[in-house]
């Protein structure tokens, strides 16, 4: 498996992976991503700022997620806590896994290469926000070492939990 910048013919398998992740969390009573977010527009502007990531097993995309080396504004107010410090990071949203793949190491892969994007900018943080009830990701970014610092706001109203993880 590889992982490489996405590309605009990519979009129609990463929004089967999307699908997937939205199956997935509406089957376990998540409502996150249950709104039509994220969507073809969305997947598409990524792809063009150069942003979107996909995880390729042959020709198949298995994994896709968005990692930016820069600043997001709706981590400039955190409530209930507070990030583990100041530094510039690498954050990383809109990270999916195709069904057949769940539990195969597909997230760690991603993650794992979000590290690496923050070592090519010589930034030691990583960012990541996630829904309340989405149990099994909270879980998952316990185990990789992040710390849930808070919860902030997206641009729509919505809260999530924020992760940090230095190293």
């Amino acid at each position: 498996m590889e992982i490489h910048k996405s590309k605009i013919e990519d979009i129609h398998q990463i929004l089967e992976v999307i699908r997937d992740a939205q199956k997935s969390m509406c089957d376990n009573g998540i409502p996150q991503w249950q709104d039509g977010y994220p969507n073809e527009m969305i997947i598409s502007r990524d792809i063009q700022a150069g942003n979107s990531y996909v995880l390729v097993d042959g020709k198949r995309i298995v994994g896709a997620a968005y990692i930016i080396a820069g600043h997001e504004p709706s981590y400039d107010y955190i409530e209930g806590g507070q990030w583990l410090n100041d530094h510039p990071c690498v954050v990383v949203h809109r990270i999916a896994v195709r069904k057949d793949y769940k539990g195969k190491g597909v997230a760690r892969y991603m993650m794992e290469f979000a590290e690496k994007i923050a070592m090519e900018h010589q930034l030691r943080d990583i960012r990541i926000d996630t829904h309340h009830d989405n149990i099994p990701m909270r879980t998952f970014l316990a185990k990789l070492g992040y710390h849930a610092c808070g919860t902030i706001y997206l641009n729509n109203g919505d809260k999530r939990i924020a992760y940090q993880k230095t190293f």
